[in-house]
């Protein structure tokens, strides 16, 4: 690695805008009536009701376990249009809200992990030399690079970024495309260490959290990239803390989360504390894309003692939960949040309230929204709960136990050998 590198923009090349295809005149015309007629019931229904469209969809299956043919290991799974994407340890599947499997798409990483923006994901190899992009349950395209990928991450306006350590004599060395294959921004850095990136929903810029030294102390930055500048728009120092999340509250303004705090920044870089916890006290964080947002804490380290606060996609607090026991993990959807503790699953509303519940005789790994339902991930399946609605899966275990047992019994007697199960 070169040591007389400073940090710097290196290239960029102008966004190539791709050329339209020419309509008929007439179908634009009946589509675009159609698309105001949908739009003005749309809007109708969510003034009368506060519901969206999707908000009536009925799952047919809710209650039931919808996929019980689990691979070995499954990272996690997230929200995907109807459904949701598993991501596994061979693959990356797609199931509907029926739980019927839709694509699964082969991959060999070691270390997988994902950043989802609607139905476009990146997947990329942690500390290996493979991404790829998918789209609508497809396999998109796929890319070698040369240095080991350090993070990755997918943007709302089609394009993706993703960082390399010790790479063209950088540290770290950031590249951004857009799914075209044209290069939007590339920028290096000669001594910290890149740990995330966040792509604005307009995409024109980007944030970067780094890591580095600094009077023989860690600490954290976060800069600002706009593509049409030659210079970070700001870059900043959180002392005492380490980021291990970015999210753009607007075109302008980002939200830092770290282990001692969550930091929302200003397009001045000023930034203020909306959230405070100590390294000790985090548990588990969740953050929905435009939606609610959520960090589960252990009040002065004490598992017995937790605390759940859920914030809008401000990052403004709406409100706290207190639990007397641990909690597991915790995730947020648009409307929802979902709090899991041992064998039970609480799910509230924006406004604290809880609509539903869901008490299982087995542990919950890890769950996700879409739209009114929550696909929870047990060692069992995946089953589909509806938000708005009580679950107790121990009292369905017991009364089939017994059923199996009474069976066992008339089946058996009058044998030789009587065997009664139960």
């Amino acid at each position: 690695m070169r040591e007389n590198h400073e940090d710097i923009v290196i290239d960029r090349n102008d966004i190539k805008r791709p050329s339209g295809n020419g309509k008929l005149q007439g179908i634009i015309g009946i589509s675009v009536i159609a698309l105001i007629l949908i739009m003005a019931a749309a809007a109708l229904i969510a003034h009368l009701t506060g519901m969206s469209l999707t908000d009536f969809e009925v799952n047919e299956k809710a209650g039931s376990v919808i996929y019980d043919s689990l691979p070995d290991s499954i990272e996690n799974i997230e929200k995907y249009s109807s459904g949701v994407v598993m991501v596994t340890d061979t693959a990356v599947d797609y199931l509907d809200s029926e739980g019927n499997h839709l694509s699964s798409n082969p991959h060999t990483f070691s270390q997988p992990c994902v950043d989802i923006k609607n139905t476009t994901l990146i997947l990329y190899d942690k500390g290996g030399l493979s991404f790829r992009i998918e789209k609508g349950t497809a396999v998109y395209d796929t890319f070698t690079v040369s240095k080991p990928i350090v993070t990755a991450s997918i943007g709302n306006n089609r394009n993706y970024a993703y960082v390399l350590n010790d790479d063209g004599g950088y540290q770290s060395h950031l590249y951004v495309y857009n799914l075209q294959g044209n290069k939007l921004f590339e920028w290096g850095s000669s001594a910290d260490y890149c740990i995330e990136t966040a792509l604005s929903d307009n995409g024109r810029s980007i944030a970067v959290a780094l890591l580095g030294v600094k009077n023989g102390e860690y600490v954290s930055k976060i800069n600002f990239f706009n593509f049409r500048d030659d210079k970070a728009l700001y870059s900043i120092e959180l002392p005492d803390c380490t980021v291990f999340g970015l999210e753009f509250i607007n075109s302008k303004t980002v939200a830092a989360l770290t282990d001692n705090g969550i930091f929302v920044i200003n397009k001045n870089g000023e930034y203020e504390k909306t959230a405070e916890y100590s390294p000790v006290e985090i548990l588990h964080s969740s953050s929905s894309f435009r939606g609610l947002k959520s960090v589960a804490t252990a009040l002065h380290g004490n598992l017995k003692t937790t605390q759940v606060s859920v914030f809008n996609k401000k990052f403004e607090e709406l409100y706290k939960l207190d639990f007397n026991s641990e909690v597991y993990s915790v995730r947020t959807s648009d409307k929802y949040t979902a709090v899991i503790q041992n064998g039970i699953i609480s799910v509230y509303n924006n406004k604290g309230e809880m609509t539903g519940s869901v008490i299982s005789d087995e542990r919950v790994e890890d769950a996700a929204f879409s739209g009114n339902s929550l696909y929870a991930l047990t060692v069992s399946g995946i089953y589909c709960f509806d938000v708005n609605s009580t679950y107790d899966k121990t009292a369905v275990s017991e009364e089939s136990t017994t059923d199996t047992s009474a069976e066992a019994t008339e089946t058996t007697t009058g044998q030789s050998d009587i065997i009664t199960y139960g």
